[in-house]
């Protein structure tokens, strides 16, 4: 494979704009060549509930993980190239309110008398799947969301909520006011329709710990992430994981943790830790099909040609890998998608890579979303979808956005996302 660091021996010694230059061209066409092959390999995984899906028009991908998945972008573009293909299905997964720091594309909250809880923080909350509660204050506090992309676009609600058997909450949106009473105490799902804007009010104690949402038919894609999060996160939510999981009626789920845990000095439990959630999504959901993210490249440090991997990157990449093949999953390596080892840098030159070494820009999350929605449609239409290592290159046509290499004419653009508040750019928790 071409990297950065191979063409060093095509480089002339002697230092100047044009050397300077002809290092950045070749770096670019390097990692944008080896960009194109990225491998997803199906090591069992049955994808006949997936392809029927698809064929039904009714799709739901539910990604977990961690900052890159809390952005929302990578997610909003892989929610857009299934809509293309689809239809619209709906927003998907709504956190119980904002979370400081973390971005959500279509929609937003306008609460007052409501407490939330993150996994993050506060270990001692009894959290659902996603792990953010969101409590009660008293009977006159106001919970809504709002949004101005389905704005008065009535949808299907299965709300998470949590209270005394005889309690209930009432919903308030463009079809009136109603009380639906919680059947049992504990956590429990409410199906309602809703009107975008909607309003919860609760007695006080009653906690939300989010909402499914959706169209009844066309493609959703629920991205449930927080910042700093590890996979062991889940150990911190409660046991009724399989039923949460249940209730998402996920088609695809995609586990997409891995970039922190590279950044701990041990990370030895990784592949157990990652079986265990594998096995609780398939307890829980056990038509969907499972994809492991394997974690892109990151970087300690940005000083010298391919700067500093994260200390235990490679060791986590591997159990990732392994987790996904003793399970019998999808696997999908994010660094080759890059284009492989000494690919972050050129990310980041180009505009892509975020200059943290972590994290990416818009730009570059939109195009790792591209290349794996393409990966994963040639694993659908292959003849079975099993024992296969597909390098993809993706089409061009008028339905498909074009993924080409960014130039440096592009970085500053992009790099100034990195500047907006919407845009992730939070060290991982070491």
């Amino acid at each position: 494979m071409i990297t950065p660091d191979s063409i060093s021996s095509l480089i002339p010694t002697k230092s100047n704009k044009l050397t300077s230059l002809f290092t950045a061209t070749l770096a670019i066409l390097a990692t944008s060549c080896a960009a194109q092959a990225s491998p997803v390999e199906n090591f069992g995984q049955d994808l006949q509930g997936l392809q029927n899906a698809f064929n039904q028009k009714k799709v739901h991908v539910l990604q977990l993980g961690d900052s890159h998945t809390a952005g929302d972008f990578l997610t909003d573009q892989l929610r857009k190239r299934l809509q293309q293909d689809i239809g619209d299905g709906g927003l998907g997964f709504a956190y119980p309110m904002a979370v400081k720091g973390q971005r959500v594309a279509r929609h937003g909250y306008d609460v007052t008398g409501w407490r939330l809880s993150n996994s993050r923080f506060d270990k001692n909350e009894d959290y659902p799947l996603g792990g953010m509660v969101a409590t009660s204050s008293s009977s006159s506090g106001r919970l809504t969301v709002t949004s101005q992309y389905y704005n008065n676009d009535q949808q299907q609600a299965r709300i998470v909520v949590k209270g005394l058997s005889g309690q209930s909450i009432k919903i308030s949106d463009a079809n009136g006011t109603r009380e639906l009473p919680l059947s049992t105490s504990g956590w429990q799902t409410i199906n309602t329709p809703i009107v975008f804007p909607y309003t919860i009010q609760a007695d006080a104690g009653t906690k939300v710990g989010g909402a499914w949402i959706n169209k009844g038919t066309g493609g959703t894609v629920s991205a449930l992430g927080i910042n700093g999060a590890t996979q062991s996160y889940w150990q911190r939510w409660h046991s009724q994981l399989p039923q949460d999981l249940a209730a998402s009626e996920a088609d695809l789920v995609i586990l997409a943790y891995g970039t922190n845990e590279a950044f701990q000095s041990n990370a030895d439990d990784q592949k157990q830790i990652t079986k265990q959630a594998i096995a609780t999504v398939r307890q829980g959901l056990p038509s969907a099909s499972i994809l492991v993210l394997g974690a892109p490249e990151s970087l300690k440090s940005t000083g010298g040609s391919c700067g500093t991997r994260a200390t235990s990157l490679d060791n986590v990449q591997s159990q990732l890998r392994q987790a996904a093949q003793e399970s019998g999953v999808l696997y999908w390596s994010w660094e080759e998608a890059m284009g492989g080892r000494c690919s972050m840098k050129s990310w980041i030159s180009q505009g892509l890579g975020a200059s943290d070494g972590v994290h990416f820009t818009r730009s570059g999350y939109e195009r790792t979303a591209n290349i794996l929605y393409s990966d994963l449609k040639q694993l659908l239409s292959s003849s079975n979808g099993l024992g296969s290592k597909l390098s993809h290159i993706p089409s061009f046509s008028n339905s498909t956005p074009n993924i080409v290499p960014a130039t440096p004419s592009v970085s500053n653009e992009a790099n100034s996302l990195l500047k907006d508040s919407s845009t992730v750019t939070i060290r991982p928790v070491k």
